[in-house]
This record gives structure tokens, sequence and C-alpha cells, in this order.
């Protein structure tokens, strides 16, 4: 409960920062992968990065998305890359300013595992999109 508090916390102190469409496009993020829309999720992701990586992993749109969700387990500390269909919960943890936009760390379940995860936000002629933490 405490780190639960202390992560609102963090998040409160930023979202001053934040711009609202910024926040709205961070929430329907979250809310499209809980409901495991696999397209949806596509949609949110930077188009060049998108076509980069797919194209890197010979056209797999699935193992593309499920590495999105990768991160360091918080039990073991071993990296761990969750299968999206298998999210049971996604909730922004952090955001943290840095050059080139926002990066936002989300703590991601599936049952098995607590991860905290991070995909940097960049805004580009006007819109908002994903780039993978680690690709």
């Amino acid at each position: 409960m405490l780190f639960f508090i202390g992560v609102l916390f963090i998040f409160a102190t930023h979202a001053q920062e934040l711009e609202q469409a910024q926040i709205d496009f961070a929430n329907a993020f979250v809310e499209v992968v809980t409901s495991h829309k696999r397209g949806r999720i596509l949609k949110k992701i930077d188009k060049k990065y998108r076509k980069e990586q797919i194209k890197f992993l010979d056209g797999n749109k699935v193992q593309f998305i499920d590495e999105l969700f990768g991160g360091s387990d918080l039990m073991t500390a071993k990296w761990i890359n969750i299968n999206m269909l298998d999210i049971q919960k996604i909730e922004i943890a952090e955001v943290q300013k840095v050059d080139d936009g926002y990066r936002y760390i989300f703590r991601i379940r599936d049952g098995k595992h607590d991860l905290l995860s991070s995909l940097l936000l960049m805004k580009q002629n006007g819109k908002f999109a994903f780039i993978g933490g680690s690709g």
C-alpha cells in the first residue's frame, strides 16, 4: 500500500508538468493494453519505430508487442517479457522528463510476475506515440 501511495505522489508531482492530452494518451494506452487490443496498441507506437522493429523481427507483430512489455521482475530482478494476452494489470508507476520526451515506467502484472517496464513518449507533428524503452 505504501508503494502505491508513493507512486501516486511521484506521478502527482510530475503531472503538473504534463499536458492533459499527454495524460489522456497514456491512460488510453493503459486501457488498450488491459483490453488486449493488439491493433490498437500498435497505433499507439511510433510508426517509424514500429516498422523498423517489426521488420527486424521478420514481420512478427506478436513478438514486437510482447517485447514492449519486458522489464525487470520486482521479486527476482530477472528480465521478463510478458505475453500481452497474459497481462492482468498495468498501471503508470512513474513519469520522468527526459530530453526527448517523457519516460513512462509501467508496473505490469501477469499472475506470475510483477515488473517495471518503460516506454518513451514522444510528441511529433502534434501527435503522441510511444517508443520502446530497450529497442
